[in-house]
């Protein structure tokens, strides 16, 4: 785990929100360590005060979120995870890969939007020519 912070910035450019953060987390990943992300975010939500329902709610976010930078193929992403004040946020960025046609996999992509749109407080996905960039945000309670 990678606690250091560094360029915190979204992938549009924008300042992220690290005022009043007191808790920061990073890790890169792959397809098929997605297992693993959810018990990285399973740590960093008990340790952020996430309970029970809210805490099944952000990890299963996260998952999905590192899911989406990943599922165009094989790379490395990065998964980023802070709280500050009653909310947590992440982001997960993923390299881009060669542009494919549509497949089932635009359908599984959706899904996944649709779900972390549904879970978050806040939710952007953004795909383009550097890859994907999931930032998203929950309440702690």
């Amino acid at each position: 785990m990678n606690t250091r912070m560094r360029d915190w910035r979204a992938a549009d450019g924008r300042q992220l929100p690290m005022a009043g953060v007191h808790s920061l987390a990073e890790r890169t990943f792959r397809q098929g360590d997605i297992p693993s992300v959810r018990r990285f975010a399973v740590e960093f939500g008990a340790r952020a005060g996430m309970r029970s329902v809210r805490l099944s709610d952000f990890v299963l976010a996260v998952s999905e979120a590192a899911a989406c930078t990943v599922a165009g193929g094989p790379c490395t992403a990065r998964l980023r995870l802070w709280a500050s004040g009653p909310r947590v946020f992440w982001e997960a960025r993923g390299e881009s890969l060669s542009h494919r046609g549509p497949s089932r996999q635009d359908e599984a992509e959706g899904m996944r939007r649709r779900l972390l749109h549904r879970l978050c407080d806040y939710a952007s996905v953004q795909a383009g020519p550097d890859g994907v960039t999931v930032l998203a945000s929950i309440s702690v309670s």
